[in-house]
């Protein structure tokens, strides 16, 4: 039975090759395209997987590959001899492996992908026009800037030719439909009338079998995949999109994610995981049931899983110390935390909901149990005063004795605060008279706002240029009392870039 698009391709066999594409991280596969690659395998179709992410990582070295990072943020332009590098990977390792009779399945995470992918599908097209292309992830979803006029990055995709179909919302229950043919299924080429999965037990588990697990820079010397458990959050902090493409918070039950997790470990003998979620703890019932039953497995067979996540600090009155016995006991091991500052009036404008006295609390209990965390930082918060500035300073030293026992193993400051599309902080632009200092082309060459050069009315000390001299300020603390700074160049760099675009912009 053939059924056919607006563009008329019929909907023969074909074989789909399921695409990653930079820039996402190196250190575990991608689970989104092993899960897509396994929904196609559920229809019994052929499916290959190729991952150009790594691909690229092994290609230019550490150093380069996260210097494109701000080519993909649109910090910089790309250089004619990074296009040259970037257009022979795509030759060599994906090109060569396509004919008429295929359709390639892009995986667009995020908005920093979209230049990627439109010099993907840009090669594709010049290789064969009837090679079918499908965009999806959220990435496509994403407008980069609300005031661009553009509805979003998977219409310019389609209007421009540079694919045949894209996949909106959730890819698991869309890809089915649209595999069967089913190309009016809401989410396919539109983001009207999309269905949330609310039982997500029903998913299929992430099939890993398609990469050679030995090509990742793991960041220990095991293994290691990543897991969800859950979609959206429970928490709505103001600087977060999260809330805007997953309004409905839902999570898989506990023993469903154990049990996952028990797969994995039989069929591939991995005992290291990742928690993608938002947040790993959003639902306690589940986290703990999924405790419960690791527990209990890790004790009969002596596997020692060891799992890592985003975390939240919970108000202490909500918790007791029984809880973290329970995290150790299941395998518990690293946790990210969105601490963002150590100030406790920033952080509940942030929405984040716990206090100082409540980090005070998790840190000993993590100490006592062998748990650790990771610090994630926003300095300077759209309301963010110099005394407030002062009080995240004093955390460096307050805290300084669990950098000290290893239960503090990181942090990282990124460049500074970012007002992105689709948040409570862009709602907020008119209310606190923020404006854009820096403009530059985005994907498509058409210049949008950096969204991290922005200053405020409402503020008006916290200019750009002292935000600047904030993010400096601490560096240099956390680097006096010796916290471990992730990425710490890398994030400089990003500075750097952001300082110099503003410097020649501002003297335009």
């Amino acid at each position: 039975l053939c059924y056919y698009a607006k563009n008329k391709k019929c909907f023969k066999y074909m074989k789909n090759i399921v695409v990653s594409i930079p820039q996402i991280e190196v250190h575990r596969p991608p689970i989104s395209t092993a899960i897509i690659a396994s929904v196609i395998q559920h229809e019994k179709q052929e499916v290959t997987c190729i991952d150009l992410n790594i691909e690229l990582f092994k290609k230019v070295g550490n150093k380069e590959f996260y210097n494109l990072g701000n080519v993909w943020e649109s910090l910089r332009v790309i250089t004619d001899e990074e296009v040259k590098t970037v257009k022979e990977l795509i030759k060599d390792k994906l090109i060569s492996n396509i004919d008429d009779n295929t359709r390639v399945l892009i995986s667009v995470f995020t908005y920093d992908s979209l230049l990627f992918a439109k010099m993907t599908c840009e090669a594709i097209r010049e290789h064969t026009v009837k090679c079918q292309i499908v965009l999806g992830g959220q990435g496509v979803n994403s407008p980069g800037d609300a005031r661009s006029g553009r509805k979003n990055s998977g219409e310019y995709f389609l209007r421009e030719n540079l694919c045949d179909y894209v996949i909106f919302g959730e890819g698991e229950t869309v890809l089915k439909e649209f595999l069967r043919g089913n190309v009016t299924y809401p989410g396919i080429n539109s983001p009207e009338n999309l269905h949330q999965v609310n039982d997500l037990d029903t998913l299929p588990f992430p099939n890993y079998k398609f990469y050679n697990l030995d090509n990742y820079d793991y960041l220990e010397e095991e293994t290691e995949v990543n897991i969800v458990g859950s979609r959206g959050c429970v928490r709505k902090c103001t600087y977060c999109d999260v809330g805007h493409y997953w309004p409905k918070f839902r999570y898989r039950s506990g023993y469903n994610i154990a049990d996952e997790m028990i797969n994995h470990y039989e069929k591939h003998g991995i005992t290291k995981f990742y928690f993608t979620d938002s947040l790993i703890n959003g639902s306690l019932k589940a986290f703990n049931s999924m405790c419960e039953k690791l527990a209990v497995y890790n004790q009969q067979h002596d596997v020692g899983f060891s799992w890592s996540g985003q975390f939240i600090f919970k108000p202490k009155r909500q918790i007791s110390d029984e809880y973290f016995d329970m995290i150790a006991d299941a395998g518990g091991n690293t946790f990210f935390v969105g601490v963002e500052t150590g100030s406790d009036k920033i952080r509940w404008e942030m929405d984040k909901k716990f206090s100082n006295e409540d980090i005070d609390y998790h840190l000993e209990n993590f100490k006592r149990t062998g748990l650790h965390c990771f610090f994630l930082m926003i300095v300077g918060y759209l309301t963010e005063t110099l005394q407030d500035h002062r009080d995240s300073l004093q955390m460096y030293e307050r805290w300084q004795k669990y950098v000290a026992s290893g239960t503090i193993t990181g942090i990282d400051l990124n460049k500074t605060l970012s007002i992105l599309s689709n948040t409570p902080l862009e709602r907020m632009i008119s209310s606190h008279g923020v404006k854009f200092l820096c403009y530059e082309k985005d994907f498509t060459g058409k210049k949008g706002p950096v969204t991290s050069t922005w200053e405020s009315s409402a503020n008006p000390e916290l200019t750009f240029r002292e935000r600047i001299r904030r993010r400096l300020e601490v560096e240099d603390t956390a680097i006096k009392y010796k916290w471990p700074i992730i990425r710490g160049t890398e994030r400089l760099q990003g500075v750097y870039n952001l300082s110099k675009l503003f410097v020649e912009q501002e003297n335009v």
